[in-house]
């Protein structure tokens, strides 16, 4: 299927790294222009060279969008670049790491902080880059969440809250979007395989007491623990592929819904 994003331009925040690179590099497999986001200038050329090199084109922005600040400074980059027809709002994250583990004794500042990083950055972008697209008549807006918002298990409880806000703010983006041509959509991700969850998962493996490469127990691991209907580990083109067909003109008639990407969780 042409998907016809070809010449469109896309934003996608966070693609230094985990998920966002392989959004960003199917997005310009499509034909879409790519502004790279990250915080760290080598890995956010990195990425966009690995476009460039496929042929592609990409343009590279820095910022921590989760201070107001350099968000602003992020879209006044974007918007010199020419502005953006799609922005996908991947960053996320969460004050302080995933090591503590309770729900308990979470300092209020990191149930802020881990606020700003998920939520308040994606808004600071949207109210400056989906305007321009109401005036063009034409726009996309992906929020890629976290299936931990639906399932709430007994932990993380501040990335959770803050990821279910992202959800229920996109629905609320959509209704204000009404009959502009720009759409809002959110995605919410279950377990993806990539550099930072790898080495969870084999930790996670060896706790239960499976010997050898969790590779070996994949299909046990991620039925019989993660509780997935799927028997393998989510890949980041999973996640990629929805996100480039909602991008698309072939996805006007859907906005205002969550796609839960979550290999079947129960």
């Amino acid at each position: 299927m042409d998907l016809k994003i070809a010449g469109k331009r896309a934003l996608v925040t966070g693609s230094s790294s985990g998920i966002g690179i392989t959004l960003a590099q199917m997005l310009a497999a499509e034909g879409a222009e790519v502004v790279v986001h990250g915080r760290d200038t080598a890995r956010t050329r990195k990425t966009a060279d690995s476009i460039r090199r496929e042929g592609g084109i990409a343009h590279e922005v820095i910022g921590d969008i989760a201070e107001e600040e350099a968000a602003i400074a992020v879209a006044e980059a974007v918007n010199r670049l020419g502005g953006i027809d799609i922005l996908v709002n991947n960053v996320g994250g969460r004050d302080g790491g995933f090591a503590h583990t309770s729900w308990f004794g979470v300092p209020a500042k990191s149930w802020i902080n881990t606020y700003k990083q998920n939520t308040v950055g994606a808004v600071s972008l949207i109210d400056r880059l989906v305007p321009p697209m109401i005036e063009r008549g034409w726009g996309r807006v992906i929020n890629i969440s976290s299936a931990i918002a639906i399932h709430q298990p007994p932990r993380h409880a501040d990335y959770q809250s803050a990821k279910a806000a992202l959800v229920n703010l996109t629905r609320s983006l959509s209704k204000s979007l009404a009959g502009t041509g720009v759409t809002a959509n959110v995605i919410s991700v279950g377990i993806i395989l990539n550099s930072a969850s790898e080495p969870e998962i084999a930790k996670t493996a060896a706790a239960l007491g499976y010997q050898g490469p969790w590779r070996q127990h994949e299909r046990d691991i991620v039925m019989k623990i993660f509780g997935q209907t799927v028997a393998r580990v989510g890949q980041t083109s999973d996640i990629g592929a929805p996100v480039c067909f909602l991008a698309s003109p072939q996805a006007d008639f859907i906005t205002g819904a969550h796609l839960v990407v979550d290999g079947g969780i129960a």
